[in-house]
């Protein structure tokens, strides 16, 4: 070769050099300007600080693509970018979108977060140089097998996300999460059941192109150079990328983007939830209360906790209504019993409604779930053997708040739900079999009420109502019928064999059978809740206040996270932890429609309304 030629293959190999750097700073600045309008376009009032970090915050993570993608530029192609960069992308667009959409939708409060972006670049900097070197040192089918697993785990949190997005118009959020947390095999089953074929197909059809496509990219990679340079120097120089983006992701992204921040949050919940059940047995010894005017010999008193009934949906509470309640309607002018006209859930689900419904903690005091005494445990001081029966299934159970409250009673069962279909609530009325009737007995019965899916939830020969859909308007009347014929039942029991003192009936939250479950959000419609009382002669005898009291509340407003005083008050409880000024059984209850509120305690009532 010439000096000349020399010279020129210099001056071209300088040329393609000053190129390539040209094109990577070029994508540097692309990718960059992209994140930062995404991030602008997502954010609603970024502060100067939010905008300073992501200015400097973006530099590293758009860096560490570009030097991943400038230590194979020789051997760059579509086939090897875009598995990691649809992965990088997946995590920078959905969970801002979504929550962005959410807000703009007006179901929830959005927090500027631009740890998902950040994810995104970082993931696609690790995936890409571990799918290379992957390529060089594992066989062809393995290594293909393998990083789709890889990729797909990567993916697989934003799939949720589109999912949970197309079902219910939101984000993930704090409500969702704990549904999500605390839904158990079997609802989960009969959940995507209620989906139908077509939508299990489809979502099946989705999941295996996504498996293929990772498969099939990554298997028909072409092979790298079998050189020092590709096996050795790449993937060391690799590693300077991988583990300080993996330190990063692991310590501080990925714990602060779209939504495992959320679940992280719901785990903690659940987790200081579980702290009840440690603290209880000092807080039972420490309890004081005494009970007045107790019955002379053996008694019963039942709590009945239903589940996603509406009271505007039930012929007892509104004539105009199909007639659902035919036993309920028939006792409603007896003076034994009182149905309360204006009662409200304080939450549009079962678990938050149900640790401040059971226990002294509201949304009027500032009382923690984890320091509160239960309606157990005033039962057992004021001398019940108490008794805890439960058709909300068994499996994981033990992990909620209601299930902590219920395992302190003397006595607690649930009803084994078979996975694929679930128990009827007459399974309860075997429970009452076992029940003491020469003792006094506290008895809580937490039944299945009108919980989706309706048509599961009574046998056949309750089906009345009939429109031709399934699960909705006409099923949802079915279930109010059955639960009216098992509450007729409960106390027809309860009256001749167990000397039925006194029987609260309240539903934990409502339910619209025009709507599917929101875990955001709920109607007016969905927080008016039954709820009724019975109280025997002799109880009536021994109480006159307690009784007059709940006769003249029959058309006041009430929220039922206010049921744990309802019920120290229907005990006629003396105790420093009841307040008998905020009790439905108390004279001194003075609260009117103004004074209280729903929805966690932020929407007063007097927005409905309607009523």
């Amino acid at each position: 070769m010439t000096r000349t030629s020399a010279l020129s293959v210099q001056a071209d190999a300088g040329a393609y050099t000053k190129k390539r750097i040209f094109s990577l700073i070029t994508v540097f600045i692309i990718i960059y300007a992209l994140c930062v309008q995404w991030q602008f376009f997502v954010s609603l009032g970024l502060g100067e600080d939010n905008i300073a970090d992501m200015i400097w915050g973006l530099v590293p993570a758009v860096g560490a693509v570009v030097l991943s993608l400038a230590l194979y530029i020789k051997k760059l192609s579509w086939r090897n970018i875009l598995p990691p960069a649809i992965t990088g992308i997946s995590w920078i667009v959905t969970g801002p979108l979504l929550s962005y959409k959410t807000l703009i939708n007006g179901n929830t409060i959005y927090l500027n977060n631009i740890y998902d972006i950040y994810n995104g670049l970082f993931l696609f900097a690790v995936l890409f140089c571990l799918s290379m070197a992957v390529k060089q040192y594992i066989h062809r089918v393995i290594g293909a097998a393998l990083l789709t697993i890889i990729y797909f785990a990567a993916i697989f949190v934003n799939l949720i996300q589109w999912a949970y997005y197309d079902l219910y118009g939101s984000c993930i959020t704090t409500s969702g999460s704990l549904i999500l947390f605390q839904t158990g095999p079997a609802e989960t089953l009969e959940y995507l059941h209620s989906l139908g074929p077509a939508m299990i197909a489809g979502t099946t059809f989705i999941l295996l192109v996504i498996v293929l496509f990772f498969f099939l990219t990554h298997y028909t990679l072409p092979p790298l150079p079998k050189t020092t340079v590709y096996r050795k120097i790449l993937p060391v120089l690799s590693l300077l990328i991988i583990i300080p983006s993996v330190w990063m992701l692991y310590d501080e992204l990925l714990p602060n983007s779209f939504p495992i921040r959320t679940f992280l949050d719901t785990k903690d919940y659940l987790d200081r939830s579980r702290l009840y059940a440690a603290n209880h047995d000092s807080k039972f010894a420490a309890l004081q209360a005494v009970q007045l005017n107790p019955a002379i010999g053996p008694n019963t008193v039942i709590v009945i906790i239903g589940e996603s009934e509406t009271r505007t949906l039930m012929n007892a509470y509104n004539p105009a209504a199909p007639k659902n309640t035919p036993w309920l309607t028939s006792v409603k002018d007896d003076p034994h019993f009182t149905l309360f006209t204006n009662v409200y859930s304080c939450v549009w689900y079962t678990v938050p409604v149900l640790e401040h419904a059971l226990t002294e903690s509201n949304f009027y005091n500032d009382k923690e779930f984890n320091e509160s005494i239960s309606i157990v445990d005033m039962a057992k001081k004021a001398g019940y053997r108490t008794y805890w029966f439960s058709n909300q299934g068994s499996v994981g159970v033990a992990d909620t708040p209601i299930s902590l409250i219920a395992n302190t009673a003397d006595v607690a069962e649930w009803v084994d739900r078979d996975l694929k279909e679930s128990t009827l609530d007459s399974a309860l009325l075997h429970f009452l079999k076992n029940v003491n009737p020469d003792e006094k007995n506290f008895i809580v019965l937490h039944i299945m009420g009108s919980h989706i899916e309706y048509r599961n939830r009574y046998p056949a020969e309750f089906q009345h109502f009939n429109d031709g859909k399934i699960n909705q308007e006409a099923d949802y009347d079915n279930t109010i019928l059955y639960t009216d014929w098992f509450l007729s039942q409960v106390f027809g029991y309860a009256e001749a064999h167990l000397h039925l003192d006194a029987l609260l009936y309240f539903s934990d939250h409502g339910s619209d059978p025009n709507i599917a479950r929101q875990p955001d959000g709920a109607s007016f419609k969905v927080l008016r809740i039954p709820m009724f009382i019975y109280l025997s002669d002799d109880y009536m005898r021994r109480n006159p206040e307690i009784t007059a009291a709940l006769k003249s509340h029959e058309n006041a407003y009430f929220t039922n996270d206010l049921v744990y005083e309802l019920v120290c008050g229907l005990l006629n409880i003396k105790s420093p932890n009841y307040d008998d000024s905020i009790s439905f059984a108390s004279s001194k209850w003075h609260w009117e429609k103004k004074d209280l509120v729903t929805r966690f305690g932020k929407t007063p009532l007097t927005e409905d309304t309607e009523y």
